[in-house]
Order: C-alpha cells, then sequence, then structure tokens
C-alpha cells in the first residue's frame, strides 16, 4: 500500500474531447496529514477508469504533497515518479525523490501512486498457481508459459476488474492532468526515473501546453520494436555496465577479484552454469542457472556502491568444486501488476519456441559475457499469451510543443539503457541531452555533475551544452552501511 493515509475524495468533472479531456471547474484535494510523514499532505483525485467512456465507473487515485520550504521563491508543482512500472509515487515524493535542497526549497514535489499500483487501487490477482518455466527449452514449455499468462490475465482481471485493461500511460496522463487540474496549476514540471520517463512523456505528447519543465532520468524509448530488439538492448546494458565494474576491479583494493580478468572470471562460471556445476550460494543443492547468475550481476549494476559484494560473490562461486547440481531454484511468483501495465503500452509478438529461442541465442551474441538481461527477457516473457493487444503499442515519438526537456542517460544503466536516452533526444524535438559516463540506474542520485545539471534546468530552465558529459564517479566505500547491495526486486 505504501506511506499513504486515508483522506477524503476530490471530485473532479471532466468532458472528453479528442484525445485530451478538458477539466471544469475541478474541486480542490481535501488534503491531511501523510500518516508515515506529518510534514507532508495526503489526499485523493477521483478519475474515470475509461476517460473516453467516463460513465464507466471512476477510481480515487492517492496523491501527496511536500510544499515548498521557501513559498516566496516557489516555482511551482514538480510531478516526481520513480518507475517499476508500478513503483509508488506517494512514497517517492515522501522521500522527496531524492531531490536537492535547493529544489526542494522552490517547487511542491508531487507524487501519486499510478493506477492500479499501491493507493490507487492496486491490481490483485490472487493464487494462480505455479509459475511455468520463463525460459521454455522446446515448444511444450512454451505452451505452457503462454497459456500460464492467459491464465495470469484472466485472474487479474477478474479480481482487479474493468480497471485492469486501462493501466496504460495515456490514462495515467490523464489522471495526472486531473490532478494538475485539482491543485490549481496552470502548467507543471516534472522529474521521472526510469519508466516513470514514459509516463512523462506521454503527458507531454497529450498535453505539451501543461508543461513547463521535465527531467527524463534513465529514459524508456517507446520506439524500440519487437522482443528481440528490446532484449539485444537491455543484454548490452548490462554488459556495458559490467566492463566497467570490469575495468574498476583491478584499481580497488575493495575488489575481491584483484589479480584475475573479472571478464574472464564471470565467462568461466557461466559455462559451468549452463552444465548445471554452480549452486546457490549458501545452498549447495540448489543449482545456480545461467538467468540466475545474470540477475546477481543486474542487481549490482543498479548502484556501484554493490560491486565490492558482487566480487565477493562471484570469487566464492569460483572456488565451488564443479559437482552437478540437480535441483533448480524455485520459479518466482508471477506479477500481474507488471505484465497489465507493461503490456498495455508494449508489444513483442512472439509465435512459439522457435522464436522465442531466436531471440535468445542473438541476444546472447549480442552480450557474450552476461548473455542476457532477466529483466528483458521478463518484459518479453511477461506479453505472451495475453488476449488483448497492447493499446498504444512502440511508434514514433509525437511529442511537440513543449519547452526543451532534458533527459540523462548513463552509459552503463542495465535497466533504462543508454541508446534509449539517446533516441529519445532523437525523436523528441528540443530535447537536450546529459551523458554520465559511469554506471548506475537513475543518474541524479550517482553523479554530483548531474545533479548540478538537472537543478541548474529545474531552477533556470537552463540546458546542458549539446554533448555534454559528466564523468563517471567511483564508488565510495567509507560509507560502510551502504556496501552491500539491495536485492528487493529491481525493474524500470
Amino acid at each position: 500500500m505504501g506511506r499513504t493515509a486515508g483522506v477524503l475524495i476530490a471530485c473532479v468533472a471532466v468532458v472528453v474531447s479528442g484525445s485530451a479531456p478538458v477539466h471544469a471547474a475541478p474541486k480542490k484535494i481535501s488534503w491531511k496529514r501523510c500518516a508515515d510523514d506529518r510534514t507532508a499532505q495526503c489526499g485523493h483525485v477521483s478519475v474515470p477508469i475509461d476517460w473516453a467512456k467516463p460513465k464507466r465507473g471512476r477510481i480515487k487515485i492517492a496523491v501527496a504533497r511536500v510544499k515548498a520550504k521557501n513559498p516566496k521563491k516557489r516555482l511551482g508543482v514538480l510531478f516526481v515518479n520513480p518507475g517499476g512500472p508500478g513503483g509508488s509515487g506517494i512514497d517517492f515524493a515522501l522521500d522527496r525523490a531524492g531531490l536537492s535542497k535547493q529544489v526542494r526549497e522552490r517547487y511542491d514535489i508531487v507524487g501519486f501512486d499510478p493506477r492500479g499500483v499501491g493507493a490507487s487501487r492496486a491490481v490483485k490477482c490472487g493464487n494462480v498457481g505455479k509459475m511455468p518455466r520463463r525460459y521454455p527449452r522446446n515448444q511444450s514449455d512454451f505452451a505452457k508459459l503462454k497459456a500460464f499468462q492467459g491464465k495470469l490475465y484472466r485472474a487479474c482481471r477478474k479480481k482487479t476488474g474493468l480497471l485492469y485493461d486501462f493501466l496504460g500511460a495515456g490514462n495515467v496522463a490523464r489522471d495526472m492532468d486531473a490532478i494538475r487540474a485539482a491543485l490549481g496549476a496552470q502548467k507543471v514540471s516534472f522529474y521521472g526515473r526510469s519508466y516513470g520517463t514514459w509516463l512523462g512523456q506521454r503527458y507531454a505528447e497529450i498535453f505539451p501546453k501543461r508543461v513547463r519543465r521535465m527531467t527524463l532520468d534513465g529514459t524508456m524509448d517507446h520506439r524500440v520494436r519487437g522482443a528481440l530488439n528490446f532484449s539485444m538492448d537491455e543484454a548490452r546494458g548490462l554488459e556495458a555496465a559490467y566492463l566497467q565494474f570490469a575495468r574498476w576491479c583491478p584499481t580497488s583494493k575493495h575488489c575481491g577479484l584483484r589479480g584475475k580478468d573479472p571478464v574472464k572470471v564471470l565467462d568461466a562460471l557461466m559455462l559451468r552454469a549452463e552444465k548445471g556445476r554452480l549452486h546457490e550460494i549458501g545452498d549447495p543443492k540448489v543449482r545456480l542457472s545461467v538467468p540466475e547468475l545474470a540477475q546477481m550481476v543486474r542487481n549490482s549494476m543498479y548502484e556501484p556502491i554493490a560491486w565490492a559484494q558482487l566480487s565477493e560473490e562471484l570469487k566464492e562461486l569460483s572456488r565451488q568444486k564443479g559437482r552437478v547440481v540437480k535441483a533448480a531454484g524455485a520459479n518466482k511468483d508471477p506479477d500481474g501488476a507488471f505484465a497489465g501495465i507493461l503490456c498495455a503500452d508494449w508489444s513483442f509478438p512472439i509465435r512459439n519456441y522457435k522464436e522465442l529461442a531466436d531471440v535468445r541465442a542473438k541476444t546472447r551474441r549480442a552480450a557474450p559475457h552476461v548473455r542476457l538481461n532477466p529483466l528483458g527477457w521478463e518484459a518479453v516473457t511477461a506479453c505472451i499469451g495475453r488476449p488483448r493487444p497492447a493499446r498504444d503499442p512502440q511508434r514514433p515519438y509525437r511529442i511537440k510543443g513543449v519547452p526543451p526537456i532534458l533527459v540523462a542517460g548513463a552509459l552503463g544503466d542495465p535497466a533504462t539503457v543508454y541508446p534509449w536516452a539517446v533516441g529519445a533526444q532523437q525523436g523528441i524535438p528540443g530535447t537536450a541531452l546529459l551523458t554520465y559516463e559511469g554506471a548506475g540506474h537513475g543518474t541524479y542520485g550517482l553523479s554530483g555533475c548531474v545533479r548540478k545539471a538537472v537543478d541548474a534546468y529545474l531552477l533556470n530552465g537552463k540546458t546542458p551544452a549539446p554533448g555534454a558529459r559528466c564523468p563517471a564517479r567511483l564508488p565510495d566505500f567509507s560509507q560502510t552501511s551502504a556496501a552491500r547491495r539491495d536485492d528487493s526486486v529491481r525493474r524500470f
């Protein structure tokens, strides 16, 4: 549910005209102090489930606001979203989105749980049984996966109701504009990370005149078509991040692989995992597969502070005796919310095992050391077998008439990969691209240089010069309490 508080409803009357609804006499939000942060305000805005047919029902969107610390110099509303898909904008706002004191002083930080998330009628699916193999070995496995994904859709649709078919970014953008109207703001600024950048892009596309400033940090690129391109992009991004780790290792006393080539170490471990001769750390009876080893690497690439832990784990894996391990690890539980949100806007048509095997083989060649990115694989397989096609599948951008947008991307981003930042800049007129040369997911919290540039944009509207770059920042292990990796579910 996130850190939210129960509040009174604020209704917004709307009239749908073309693609963008027009708000009529919106009621102000009835704010109350948030239960988990008494310095912040929480409330709700009522919106239609289906914006094209408002009479089909309504839901309440949970909203949180942290007011500007310096009201006399207030610049307005800054919407924030952490991504996911399915991340809580309420939690992100209560965490001040990690933004600097200077930004917090001059903006009202506003976050909301997107429809189907957290306190905004979270998706429910119930118990749908055991997940089959996410990495099919043959057509029979593929058929089981396809059937299960169809079953998951039906279960989520039954438990969640009509809302489950209206989770796409176009609906979320309209919800966002309803919140804007309820706040009484003529224009809003936006700071989004990861999948949250797609929500920002969609808002700019539908409501270009409502945008004041927009920062997309680690951006999605909605032009990337097909499962193969998506999977290869994801794998190449993870490989780029691991190669930065491999260059760091020989230079740091904190690397447990000093004296060894980290690339060769990973290659050897991948071969052993492929043969079933690697087991999980701490459980010698459970096999560690290639995707699970790649997942271990991926989790460590979100923040370089986790690199020391990864190096010790790879060293420990290398010391294993190499016997055959028969018991496979348990498949993780299916995530109907992830599939429902992602597959509303992304299409990855795969008809059979042969096509899926081709994706995996070509992905392995594109990233020969990490072999694949489990996040990319989860995305493309989540949409197999769903009876409803994407409402807004990949296509060229249609964003026009907005002020300059700032896109920040990291060369070693393991999730929203750097080529996507380049693609967004190329596809959206007037976009400025800031390149962070290091590794990690989301750049603002990783680099003082990036933070300074983003702050200058949000506070003064100043975009970086063409070709602007910020140097990689090596992990600082003086903060020993932060040196362990966060192994919670991490996606876009």
